[in-house]
Protein backbone atom coordinates (compact mmCIF):
# COMPACT_ATOMS: atom_id res chain seq x y z
CA UNK A 1 0.00 0.00 0.00
CA UNK A 2 1.33 3.44 -0.86
CA UNK A 3 2.52 5.30 2.19
CA UNK A 4 -0.12 7.73 3.42
CA UNK A 5 -3.12 5.72 2.18
CA UNK A 6 -4.59 5.29 5.64
CA UNK A 7 -7.78 3.27 6.00
CA UNK A 8 -11.16 4.90 5.45
CA UNK A 9 -13.24 1.80 6.17
CA UNK A 10 -16.80 3.12 6.28
CA UNK A 11 -19.06 6.08 5.48
CA UNK A 12 -17.47 9.33 6.75
CA UNK A 13 -14.36 7.36 7.81
CA UNK A 14 -15.45 5.98 11.17
CA UNK A 15 -18.39 4.57 13.09
CA UNK A 16 -19.13 7.96 14.66
CA UNK A 17 -19.92 9.44 11.21
CA UNK A 18 -18.06 12.68 11.96
CA UNK A 19 -16.67 13.19 8.48
CA UNK A 20 -13.15 11.97 8.82
CA UNK A 21 -10.90 14.26 10.84
CA UNK A 22 -8.17 13.19 8.43
CA UNK A 23 -4.49 13.86 9.22
CA UNK A 24 -3.94 15.41 5.78
CA UNK A 25 -2.45 18.89 5.96
CA UNK A 26 -4.15 21.84 4.30
CA UNK A 27 -2.06 21.88 1.13
CA UNK A 28 -3.97 22.16 -2.12
CA UNK A 29 -4.14 19.15 -4.45
CA UNK A 30 -2.11 20.05 -7.53
CA UNK A 31 -2.10 17.05 -9.87
CA UNK A 32 -4.24 14.20 -11.10
CA UNK A 33 -2.78 10.88 -9.94
CA UNK A 34 -5.23 8.71 -11.88
CA UNK A 35 -8.74 8.61 -13.33
CA UNK A 36 -11.05 5.61 -13.81
CA UNK A 37 -14.41 5.58 -15.60
CA UNK A 38 -16.92 2.92 -14.51
CA UNK A 39 -19.87 1.75 -16.64
CA UNK A 40 -22.58 3.59 -14.66
CA UNK A 41 -23.02 6.23 -11.99
CA UNK A 42 -21.53 6.16 -8.49
CA UNK A 43 -24.23 7.29 -6.03
CA UNK A 44 -22.51 6.45 -2.74
CA UNK A 45 -19.09 6.89 -1.20
CA UNK A 46 -16.07 4.64 -1.82
CA UNK A 47 -14.16 3.23 1.15
CA UNK A 48 -10.56 2.17 1.73
CA UNK A 49 -9.44 -0.79 3.83
CA UNK A 50 -6.41 -3.06 3.98
CA UNK A 51 -4.76 -1.38 1.01
CA UNK A 52 -7.74 -1.70 -1.35
CA UNK A 53 -10.26 0.86 -2.59
CA UNK A 54 -13.87 -0.41 -2.78
CA UNK A 55 -16.34 1.34 -5.11
CA UNK A 56 -20.03 0.35 -5.48
CA UNK A 57 -21.60 1.21 -8.83
CA UNK A 58 -25.15 1.42 -10.23
CA UNK A 59 -24.23 -1.34 -12.73
CA UNK A 60 -24.69 -3.81 -9.79
CA UNK A 61 -20.93 -4.29 -9.47
CA UNK A 62 -18.59 -3.59 -6.60
CA UNK A 63 -15.10 -2.78 -7.85
CA UNK A 64 -11.92 -3.40 -5.83
CA UNK A 65 -9.13 -1.09 -7.02
CA UNK A 66 -5.52 -0.27 -6.18
CA UNK A 67 -5.67 3.15 -4.44
CA UNK A 68 -2.24 4.11 -5.80
CA UNK A 69 -2.95 3.45 -9.48
CA UNK A 70 -6.72 2.86 -9.91
CA UNK A 71 -5.95 -0.60 -11.32
CA UNK A 72 -8.62 -3.26 -10.86
CA UNK A 73 -8.06 -6.13 -8.40
CA UNK A 74 -11.43 -7.87 -8.54
CA UNK A 75 -15.16 -7.40 -9.15
CA UNK A 76 -18.23 -8.67 -7.32
CA UNK A 77 -21.54 -8.79 -9.16
CA UNK A 78 -24.65 -8.28 -7.02
CA UNK A 79 -28.26 -8.94 -8.05
CA UNK A 80 -29.20 -5.24 -8.33
CA UNK A 81 -27.82 -1.70 -8.40
CA UNK A 82 -25.56 -0.62 -5.53
CA UNK A 83 -25.88 2.73 -3.74
CA UNK A 84 -24.96 1.65 -0.21
CA UNK A 85 -21.52 2.72 1.02
CA UNK A 86 -19.67 -0.42 2.19
CA UNK A 87 -18.15 -1.05 5.61
CA UNK A 88 -14.88 -2.91 6.06
CA UNK A 89 -14.86 -5.13 9.16
CA UNK A 90 -11.92 -7.49 9.59
CA UNK A 91 -11.75 -9.75 6.54
CA UNK A 92 -15.29 -8.84 5.44
CA UNK A 93 -16.71 -6.13 3.22
CA UNK A 94 -20.39 -5.44 3.98
CA UNK A 95 -22.84 -3.48 1.80
CA UNK A 96 -26.46 -3.36 0.70
CA UNK A 97 -28.17 -3.56 -2.67
CA UNK A 98 -31.34 -2.40 -4.37
CA UNK A 99 -32.49 -6.03 -4.17
CA UNK A 100 -32.97 -5.53 -0.41
CA UNK A 101 -30.04 -7.74 0.56
CA UNK A 102 -27.03 -7.17 2.79
CA UNK A 103 -23.94 -8.80 1.29
CA UNK A 104 -20.77 -9.94 3.04
CA UNK A 105 -17.81 -10.66 0.76
CA UNK A 106 -14.18 -11.46 1.48
CA UNK A 107 -12.32 -8.18 1.07
CA UNK A 108 -9.21 -9.78 -0.44
CA UNK A 109 -10.86 -12.09 -2.98
CA UNK A 110 -14.39 -10.74 -3.51
CA UNK A 111 -15.95 -14.15 -2.76
CA UNK A 112 -19.41 -13.99 -1.19
CA UNK A 113 -19.49 -15.21 2.42
CA UNK A 114 -23.19 -14.69 3.09
CA UNK A 115 -26.26 -12.78 1.94
CA UNK A 116 -29.20 -11.69 4.12
CA UNK A 117 -32.51 -10.62 2.59
CA UNK A 118 -33.95 -7.60 4.41
CA UNK A 119 -36.51 -6.32 1.89
CA UNK A 120 -37.04 -3.02 0.11
CA UNK A 121 -33.79 -1.42 -1.04
CA UNK A 122 -30.67 -0.89 1.09
CA UNK A 123 -29.34 2.66 0.61
CA UNK A 124 -27.82 3.19 4.04
CA UNK A 125 -24.38 1.87 4.91
CA UNK A 126 -24.35 -1.22 7.16
CA UNK A 127 -22.91 -0.46 10.61
CA UNK A 128 -20.74 -3.00 12.45
CA UNK A 129 -20.26 -3.04 16.20
CA UNK A 130 -19.48 -5.87 18.63
CA UNK A 131 -19.85 -8.65 16.06
CA UNK A 132 -23.26 -7.37 14.89
CA UNK A 133 -24.19 -5.77 11.54
CA UNK A 134 -27.02 -3.21 11.71
CA UNK A 135 -28.89 -2.18 8.56
CA UNK A 136 -32.01 -0.23 7.65
CA UNK A 137 -34.13 -0.55 4.50
CA UNK A 138 -36.44 1.61 2.39
CA UNK A 139 -39.19 -0.85 3.38
CA UNK A 140 -38.96 0.48 6.94
CA UNK A 141 -37.35 -2.64 8.34
CA UNK A 142 -34.28 -2.43 10.59
CA UNK A 143 -32.26 -5.56 11.37
CA UNK A 144 -29.37 -6.77 13.48
CA UNK A 145 -27.37 -9.56 11.80
CA UNK A 146 -24.59 -11.80 13.04
CA UNK A 147 -21.36 -10.58 11.41
CA UNK A 148 -19.98 -14.06 10.80
CA UNK A 149 -23.09 -15.84 9.48
CA UNK A 150 -25.67 -13.19 8.50
CA UNK A 151 -28.18 -14.79 10.85
CA UNK A 152 -30.86 -12.46 12.24
CA UNK A 153 -30.31 -11.37 15.87
CA UNK A 154 -33.44 -9.21 15.84
CA UNK A 155 -35.67 -7.44 13.35
CA UNK A 156 -38.25 -4.69 13.67
CA UNK A 157 -40.50 -2.54 11.52
CA UNK A 158 -40.32 1.23 11.99
CA UNK A 159 -42.89 1.89 9.24
CA UNK A 160 -40.83 4.62 7.54
CA UNK A 161 -38.30 4.61 4.69
CA UNK A 162 -34.74 4.49 6.02
CA UNK A 163 -31.86 5.86 3.97
CA UNK A 164 -30.01 7.41 6.91
CA UNK A 165 -26.88 5.50 7.96
CA UNK A 166 -26.98 4.80 11.69
CA UNK A 167 -24.52 5.75 14.40
CA UNK A 168 -23.82 2.78 16.66
CA UNK A 169 -22.95 3.69 20.23
CA UNK A 170 -22.20 1.29 23.06
CA UNK A 171 -25.88 0.79 23.89
CA UNK A 172 -27.92 2.68 21.29
CA UNK A 173 -28.30 3.18 17.56
CA UNK A 174 -29.28 6.60 16.17
CA UNK A 175 -30.71 7.17 12.68
CA UNK A 176 -33.22 9.26 10.74
CA UNK A 177 -36.15 8.42 8.46
CA UNK A 178 -38.20 9.79 5.57
CA UNK A 179 -40.96 10.72 8.04
CA UNK A 180 -38.60 13.18 9.72
CA UNK A 181 -38.05 11.12 12.84
CA UNK A 182 -34.68 10.66 14.48
CA UNK A 183 -34.72 7.47 16.51
CA UNK A 184 -32.59 6.10 19.32
CA UNK A 185 -33.06 2.34 19.66
CA UNK A 186 -31.48 -0.28 21.89
CA UNK A 187 -28.60 -2.18 20.25
CA UNK A 188 -29.51 -5.48 21.91
CA UNK A 189 -33.27 -5.51 21.37
CA UNK A 190 -34.17 -2.88 18.75
CA UNK A 191 -36.68 -1.27 21.13
CA UNK A 192 -37.16 2.51 21.06
CA UNK A 193 -35.29 4.57 23.64
CA UNK A 194 -36.66 7.85 22.28
CA UNK A 195 -38.02 9.43 19.09
CA UNK A 196 -37.50 13.03 17.99
CA UNK A 197 -39.70 14.64 15.33
CA UNK A 198 -38.15 17.00 12.77
CA UNK A 199 -40.27 18.87 10.24
CA UNK A 200 -39.35 16.77 7.19
CA UNK A 201 -37.21 13.89 5.97
CA UNK A 202 -33.85 13.08 7.60
CA UNK A 203 -31.99 11.27 4.81
CA UNK A 204 -28.35 11.77 5.77
CA UNK A 205 -26.35 10.06 8.49
CA UNK A 206 -26.46 11.62 11.94
CA UNK A 207 -23.34 12.63 13.87
CA UNK A 208 -22.94 12.15 17.61
CA UNK A 209 -20.55 14.34 19.61
CA UNK A 210 -20.38 15.92 23.08
CA UNK A 211 -23.70 14.40 24.14
CA UNK A 212 -25.54 15.69 21.05
CA UNK A 213 -27.09 13.92 18.07
CA UNK A 214 -26.75 16.21 15.03
CA UNK A 215 -29.14 15.73 12.10
CA UNK A 216 -29.95 17.72 8.97
CA UNK A 217 -33.50 17.72 7.60
CA UNK A 218 -35.42 18.71 4.49
CA UNK A 219 -37.17 21.22 6.78
CA UNK A 220 -34.03 23.42 6.24
CA UNK A 221 -32.94 22.98 9.87
CA UNK A 222 -29.95 21.45 11.59
CA UNK A 223 -31.27 19.74 14.72
CA UNK A 224 -29.15 19.15 17.84
CA UNK A 225 -30.80 16.56 20.11
CA UNK A 226 -29.80 15.46 23.59
CA UNK A 227 -28.20 12.03 23.18
CA UNK A 228 -29.69 10.60 26.38
CA UNK A 229 -33.18 12.13 26.52
CA UNK A 230 -34.06 12.93 22.90
CA UNK A 231 -34.98 16.49 23.85
CA UNK A 232 -34.12 19.41 21.51
CA UNK A 233 -31.04 21.43 22.40
CA UNK A 234 -30.85 23.85 19.45
CA UNK A 235 -31.77 24.27 15.78
CA UNK A 236 -30.22 26.30 12.97
CA UNK A 237 -31.90 27.50 9.75
CA UNK A 238 -29.75 26.90 6.63
CA UNK A 239 -32.03 28.36 3.96
CA UNK A 240 -32.59 25.11 2.07
CA UNK A 241 -33.44 21.45 2.46
CA UNK A 242 -30.70 19.18 3.78
CA UNK A 243 -30.08 15.63 2.59
CA UNK A 244 -26.32 15.68 3.25
CA UNK A 245 -24.71 14.37 6.42
CA UNK A 246 -22.99 16.68 8.92
CA UNK A 247 -19.35 16.49 10.01
CA UNK A 248 -18.04 17.45 13.44
CA UNK A 249 -14.54 18.61 14.32
CA UNK A 250 -12.69 21.26 16.35
CA UNK A 251 -15.83 21.99 18.36
CA UNK A 252 -17.79 22.84 15.22
CA UNK A 253 -20.58 21.34 13.12
CA UNK A 254 -20.11 21.58 9.35
CA UNK A 255 -23.11 20.98 7.09
CA UNK A 256 -24.37 21.94 3.65
CA UNK A 257 -27.55 21.44 1.68
CA UNK A 258 -29.79 22.74 -1.07
CA UNK A 259 -29.30 26.30 0.19
CA UNK A 260 -25.84 26.03 -1.38
CA UNK A 261 -23.67 27.17 1.54
CA UNK A 262 -21.39 25.23 3.85
CA UNK A 263 -22.21 26.36 7.40
CA UNK A 264 -19.80 26.24 10.33
CA UNK A 265 -21.72 26.21 13.63
CA UNK A 266 -20.58 26.23 17.23
CA UNK A 267 -21.27 22.70 18.51
CA UNK A 268 -22.56 23.51 22.04
CA UNK A 269 -25.16 26.12 21.03
CA UNK A 270 -25.54 26.16 17.22
CA UNK A 271 -24.25 29.71 16.86
CA UNK A 272 -23.19 30.56 13.28
CA UNK A 273 -19.42 31.01 12.93
CA UNK A 274 -19.08 31.38 9.17
CA UNK A 275 -20.60 30.24 5.87
CA UNK A 276 -19.09 29.59 2.47
CA UNK A 277 -19.87 31.17 -0.85
CA UNK A 278 -22.91 29.80 -2.71
CA UNK A 279 -22.16 26.40 -4.29
CA UNK A 280 -25.81 26.08 -5.43
CA UNK A 281 -26.32 22.59 -3.94
CA UNK A 282 -24.27 20.47 -1.52
CA UNK A 283 -25.32 16.82 -1.53
CA UNK A 284 -22.28 15.26 0.19
CA UNK A 285 -20.90 15.46 3.71
CA UNK A 286 -17.86 17.67 4.39
CA UNK A 287 -14.50 16.20 5.47
CA UNK A 288 -12.59 17.72 8.38
CA UNK A 289 -8.79 17.82 8.14
CA UNK A 290 -5.85 19.36 9.91
CA UNK A 291 -7.06 22.98 10.27
CA UNK A 292 -9.21 22.77 7.12
CA UNK A 293 -12.60 21.49 6.01
CA UNK A 294 -13.31 20.32 2.47
CA UNK A 295 -16.71 20.22 0.76
CA UNK A 296 -18.03 19.14 -2.63
CA UNK A 297 -20.64 21.14 -4.51
CA UNK A 298 -23.07 19.01 -6.52
CA UNK A 299 -22.05 20.78 -9.73
CA UNK A 300 -18.40 19.80 -9.46
CA UNK A 301 -16.50 22.21 -7.23
CA UNK A 302 -14.36 20.81 -4.43
CA UNK A 303 -13.14 23.51 -2.07
CA UNK A 304 -10.97 23.60 1.02
CA UNK A 305 -11.71 26.21 3.70
CA UNK A 306 -9.80 27.35 6.76
CA UNK A 307 -11.58 25.63 9.64
CA UNK A 308 -11.50 28.70 11.89
CA UNK A 309 -12.19 31.58 9.49
CA UNK A 310 -13.89 30.06 6.45
CA UNK A 311 -11.28 31.59 4.14
CA UNK A 312 -10.95 29.68 0.89
CA UNK A 313 -7.67 27.75 0.70
CA UNK A 314 -8.02 25.93 -2.62
CA UNK A 315 -10.54 24.91 -5.23
CA UNK A 316 -10.78 22.44 -8.09
CA UNK A 317 -13.56 21.48 -10.49
CA UNK A 318 -13.97 17.91 -11.72
CA UNK A 319 -17.38 18.25 -13.35
CA UNK A 320 -20.93 17.86 -12.11
CA UNK A 321 -22.81 15.28 -10.15
CA UNK A 322 -20.86 14.85 -6.91
CA UNK A 323 -23.12 13.14 -4.36
CA UNK A 324 -20.54 11.13 -2.45
CA UNK A 325 -18.08 12.07 0.27
CA UNK A 326 -14.43 11.75 -0.81
CA UNK A 327 -11.67 9.79 0.85
CA UNK A 328 -9.00 12.20 2.11
CA UNK A 329 -5.60 10.77 3.07
CA UNK A 330 -2.06 12.10 3.24
CA UNK A 331 -1.38 10.46 -0.13
CA UNK A 332 -4.38 11.66 -2.14
CA UNK A 333 -8.00 12.78 -2.29
CA UNK A 334 -10.25 10.22 -4.01
CA UNK A 335 -13.57 11.48 -5.39
CA UNK A 336 -16.44 9.78 -7.20
CA UNK A 337 -19.06 11.39 -9.43
CA UNK A 338 -22.57 10.50 -10.53
CA UNK A 339 -21.17 10.24 -14.06
CA UNK A 340 -19.26 7.13 -12.96
CA UNK A 341 -15.84 8.79 -12.98
CA UNK A 342 -13.43 8.22 -10.11
CA UNK A 343 -10.52 10.65 -9.56
CA UNK A 344 -7.44 10.55 -7.34
CA UNK A 345 -5.71 13.91 -6.93
CA UNK A 346 -2.67 14.80 -4.85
Amino acid sequence: MEQGHTDWPTLLADNERRGGTTPRARQAPTELAWKVTLPESIRCSPVLGGGTLFVPCRDSTLYALDPATGGERWQFRAAAALRSTPSVSGTLLLFGGDDGAVYAVDRTSGRQQWKADVGGEIWASPVVRGGVVYAGSTSGRFVALDRETGGVRWSREVGERISSTAYAGERRLYFGSAAGRVRAIDCDSGKDAWTYQAGDSVAGAVAVASGLVIAGSEDHLVHAIDEKSGQPRWTFETGGGINASPAVGAGRVFIGGKGGHLHALNLPDGRALWKSKDLRTIAAAPVVGDSFVSVQGFYGETIGFDIATGDELWTMNLGGGIESTPIVTDASIILATARGVLYAVR
